[in-house]
């Protein structure tokens, strides 16, 4: 099942949300979205699409915000989908990879600080994450999506791996905040040899 919580404004990549929706259906997956818009038209669309799928087994559109039920989704998915155009922080990644949803995102802003793509060699092993896309079109969506798909469908037990992984992951500021600490006592210290050489 593919996942996706979010507000439906353009940031948020709505066109290629509906695009993920049809895709999921053709690769003979299930899709669940919450959220709503303040954008009228974009609502309309979506419930639209709603009302295409009301008796569609495979496909639900809740177009409401539900805090309650958004975990019950993130828990539910094994995939989870975030297109974004432009993303300042993002936290919905990494809830998702928390409830071991893997993470289908666009690589920009804080998506693509935190999301590392299973198929990207230039990445170490520990960090690959989830599936990437860098363009923001149809092709980008399937590239990520189709194989995010074959590794579920296909690879059952490295699938397994990348959600213990993702599950472990630590996104807490006590890691962050104790590599600054590391960065700047470095930085102090090449400093001072520097200050000593040139006395």
């Amino acid at each position: 099942m593919v996942g996706c919580i979010t507000r439906l404004v353009p940031q948020k990549g709505v066109h290629l949300i509906r695009h993920a929706i049809y895709r999921t259906l053709e690769l003979g997956g299930q899709f669940v979205l919450l959220g709503s818009s303040p954008v009228a038209h974009i609502q309309r669309e979506f419930e639209g699409i709603a009302n295409h799928f009301i008796n569609h087994d495979d496909i639900r559109l809740i177009l409401k915000y539900d805090e309650s039920l958004s975990h019950s989704i993130f828990a539910a998915s094994d995939i989870f989908i975030i297109p974004s155009i432009f993303e300042p922080c993002g936290l919905t990644q990494m809830i998702a990879m928390r409830y071991g949803s893997i993470p289908v995102a666009r690589k920009t802003g804080g998506l693509n600080d935190s999301v590392f793509d299973v198929d990207d060699d230039t990445v170490p092993l520990q960090f690959q994450n989830g599936f990437t896309f860098l363009t923001p079109d149809e092709h980008g969506v399937n590239s990520a999506l189709d194989r995010a798909f074959n590794y579920y469908r296909n690879n059952t037990e490295v699938w397994q791996q990348l959600v213990q992984k993702d599950m472990n992951m630590d996104f807490s500021w006590e890691l962050s905040a104790t590599q600054y600490e590391e960065l700047y006592l470095n930085s102090v210290a090449r400093a001072r040899v520097a200050a000593n050489r040139a006395q």
